[in-house]
């Protein structure tokens, strides 16, 4: 923040939150061998980068939006699932399903990047731990090694190897589902961030 101009000790972070009892997941419903991916398809979300690392691993990869990029995407994967823009209750479904959450952003040539996207959040609330690149905000939104695993940004090898490993690993897999859905609860709950914002007001008052 120093580097934009804003003094450390004037600064304040404050994240917004999501409804933890709306995206809470039904344990009746069964996970499977599903990366999921969510977001515009457009070059800062990174699809194609997913759609390389997902080469020789015997998953099914879900995408959900539109942008685009679709129709040069869909010829770089033509066995992933190119599902469209989807209601919320469609993408909380497949997050329910999901075994990975992954949308490894990146920073676009026009230096176009995200900051911290919420469907980070919503996934982890769900139980579903995520692989992404340690770009931008994503670092913020997952704790890596805990709630998820996050490679280098472009690292499709490294991003592969992740994906591998909650894919494959049902200990590993549960340890990180429980401990995000933890952390979502803890720090990004809407109530309690919203509760955090008021206090802000009331001190700045």
């Amino acid at each position: 923040m120093l580097v934009l101009g804003y003094p450390p000790e004037r600064t304040i972070v404050h994240y917004i939150g999501v409804d933890t009892e709306r995206f809470k997941a039904d344990a009746a419903i069964e996970r499977e061998r599903i990366v999921l991916f969510v977001g515009r398809l457009v070059e800062k979300k990174g699809c194609a980068y997913l759609i390389e690392a997902m080469r020789g691993i015997d998953a099914r990869l879900v995408i959900i939006g539109d942008g685009p990029l679709r129709t040069q995407l869909e010829a770089m994967a033509p066995r992933a699932e190119f599902l469209g823009a989807q209601p919320g209750d469609a993408v909380k479904r497949w997050m329910n399903r999901a075994r990975v959450f992954c949308v490894p952003t990146v920073r676009a040539a026009n230096g176009d990047m995200d900051g911290c996207p919420i469907v980070f959040f919503e996934a982890q609330a769900m139980g579903l731990p995520v692989v992404a690149f340690a770009s931008g905000g994503t670092p913020e939104a997952v704790a890596d090694g805990e709630t998820g695993l996050l490679a280098k940004e472009r690292d499709t090898v490294g991003l592969a190897e992740r994906l591998s490993r909650l894919l494959n690993s049902d200990e590993e897999w549960g340890r990180f589902s429980v401990a995000a859905r933890a952390r979502v609860e803890r720090d990004f709950d809407i109530v309690k961030q919203c509760e955090k914002l008021e206090a802000i007001y009331d001190g700045l008052a």
